[in-house]
C-alpha cells in the first residue's frame, strides 16, 4: 500500500515539473491572461453544454442504430445482412471528418437539410453504429451455447431468458466499452466545427478569433476537455475491475 502511495505522489511530482519546466521556457508566460476571455464565458459554457448534450444524444441513438445493425449483419436475410455489412465497411474505411462533411455537404445539403446541429449529431451517431454493433456482437458471444440450451430446459419464456438471464449479463459486458466509447465521442465531436456545430472546441475558436488569446483559448479547451472525459475514462477503468 505504501508504494503504491509512493507511485503515485511520484508520478504527480513528475507532472507537476515537466508542467513547470514547460510554463518556464515558454516566452509567453508574462502575457498569458485568461481574463481576455473571460467576457466570452457565455459562449463557451454553451459550447461545453452542447459537447455534454451531443454527446449523450449520440450514445443513445449510436446504441439503437448499432442493436439494428447487430440484426440485420445476423440477419438470415441475405439483404439485410449485405446493407448491413457494406455499411459497416463504409465507416470502418472513412475518417470522421469525412464522413461528416460528406454527409452534410453532399447528402444532407441537396435535401435542404442545413441544421447542423442536428445533421452533425446524426452523423456522429451513424460513424458509431458500427462499433455499438461490434460491442453488442461482443456482447452476445459471451454468452455460451449451454446457458441458451439450460434455459430451454427449464422452460424460460423470451422475456424471462432476457429479463434475468441475457440482459444482466450483457450489461456486466457492454458497460465498460460503453463508457469507452462515450469518451470517443465526445473527443470526436471538436470535428462537427468543420460544419459549424456551437460545440465547445468551436465556441473557443470563435472567442479566439475574437480576442487573439490562442495560447489561453487552446489551453481552457484542454483543461474543459479532460474535465468530462478523464472522471469518464475513471470510470471506465472501475467497471472493468468490477466485471473482471
Amino acid at each position: 500500500m505504501k508504494s503504491k502511495t509512493f507511485g503515485f505522489i511520484a508520478a504527480l511530482a513528475f507532472y507537476g515539473l515537466l508542467i513547470f519546466v514547460i510554463i518556464y521556457n515558454y516566452d509567453g508566460k508574462n502575457n498569458f491572461d485568461l481574463s481576455i476571455i473571460s467576457r466570452y464565458n457565455k459562449l463557451i459554457i454553451e459550447g461545453f453544454l452542447n459537447t455534454v448534450l451531443i454527446s449523450v444524444i449520440v450514445l443513445f441513438l449510436s446504441i439503437i442504430f448499432g442493436f439494428f445493425l447487430y440484426l440485420a449483419v445476423n440477419s438470415k436475410i441475405y439483404f439485410f445482412k449485405y446493407v448491413g455489412s457494406i455499411f459497416s465497411d463504409i465507416v470502418f474505411g472513412s475518417p470522421l471528418v469525412v464522413f461528416i462533411i460528406v454527409l452534410y455537404y453532399f447528402i444532407a445539403a441537396p435535401f435542404d437539410l442545413t441544421y447542423p446541429f442536428i445533421v452533425g449529431t446524426f452523423a456522429l451517431s451513424l460513424y458509431m453504429t458500427p462499433y455499438m454493433k461490434n460491442l453488442f456482437e461482443g456482447a452476445m458471444n459471451s454468452i455460451d451455447e449451454m446457458q441458451y440450451q439450460a434455459m430451454t430446459v427449464l422452460g424460460f419464456t423470451t422475456y424471462q431468458k432476457y429479463r434475468y438471464i441475457i440482459i444482466p449479463q450483457l450489461l456486466k459486458v457492454i458497460i465498460p466499452p460503453l463508457i469507452g466509447n462515450l469518451t470517443f465521442v465526445i473527443k470526436g465531436s471538436t470535428l462537427l466545427q468543420f460544419i459549424s456545430v456551437p460545440e465547445l472546441f468551436y465556441q473557443i475558436e470563435t472567442v479566439k478569433s475574437r480576442t487573439f488569446g490562442s495560447v489561453e483559448g487552446y489551453a481552457l479547451m484542454f483543461m474543459l476537455y479532460l474535465l468530462i472525459t478523464v472522471p469518464l475514462i475513471r470510470l471506465t477503468k472501475y467497471f472493468e475491475k468490477r466485471v473482471s
